[in-house]
């Protein structure tokens, strides 16, 4: 997927509003998302040289659409992605193939929606990198000090308890 910029005759507004009209599953912010997210990945990639038509596969996309998706909303990403009404890879395929019909993106010829397929779920990609990691269990560390219960110290504590209930039950 890259920009096309010679087939683009309306712009990325008037396209997210055309395929609303047919269409109002997508919020315009995923349509303009998906766009930051080709952008981010072409700079990762270093394809961005503006002179030249810059592609990326499906896989590319996907992988720059989830980092940018935790380093924008962080612990929030799958719910902000929800809420525009994306909740797996597929629906990425399906915004960049709209926007390949309106002009705004261009496609090569091997480019196709199974290109998007589950990498992996948004719950995978969006909520185990905050879960809490199970903790290791750590060696006990050895003590200086030598651990002993006291007997005597014991005994004497039982020993008063027995006289207090002993008086008690003479009252």
């Amino acid at each position: 997927m890259g920009h096309n910029t010679a087939m683009a005759h309306l712009s990325m507004d008037q396209a997210i509003a055309k395929l609303r009209e047919q269409n109002s599953q997508y919020t315009p912010a995923a349509y303009h998302f998906i766009r930051r997210a080709l952008d981010h990945s072409l700079r990762k990639l270093k394809r961005g040289d503006t002179h030249l038509t810059a592609h990326v596969s499906g896989t590319e996309l996907l992988e720059g659409f989830r980092e940018l998706a935790l380093a924008e909303f962080g612990p929030l990403a799958k719910t902000v992605l929800e809420d525009w009404g994306m909740t797996r890879c597929l629906d990425v395929g399906e915004i960049v193939f709209q926007l390949v019909t309106m002009g705004v993106l261009g496609k090569n010829e091997n480019d196709k929606i199974d290109d998007f397929k589950e990498l992996w779920s948004f719950a995978d990609a969006f909520e185990v990198p905050f879960q809490p990691q199970a903790a290791t269990p750590k060696p006990p560390k050895p003590s200086s000090r030598r651990e002993s219960s006291s007997p005597a110290k014991t005994d004497r504590n039982r020993s008063s308890q027995t006289q207090t209930t002993a008086s008690s039950e003479k009252e």
